[in-house]
């Protein structure tokens, strides 16, 4: 009886590790390596925008500094 639950169990898990490797290929159908999709599109869009923000930040704050440099050593 130990053995025969033994298989079913084993039997078990093997269907479900095949259903889920089924499902995940299915999902990832038509999607190869380094190819982008939408999602990655949305993001590069994202990170892009947020670096051109940095930028900005940083450049509003290169000039502040030099100018108050300038105000420094003018004194």
């Amino acid at each position: 009886m130990g053995v025969v639950a033994g298989v079913a169990i084993l039997v078990a898990l093997v269907a479900l590790v095949l259903v889920f490797y089924l499902v995940a290929r299915d999902r990832s159908r038509g999607r190869e390596v380094g190819v982008a999709d939408t999602t990655t599109d949305e993001v590069v869009a994202g990170l892009m925008t947020e670096l051109r923000k940095w930028q900005a930040e940083a450049a509003y704050w290169k000039s502040t500094a030099e100018r108050l440099q300038r105000e420094l050593d003018g004194r």
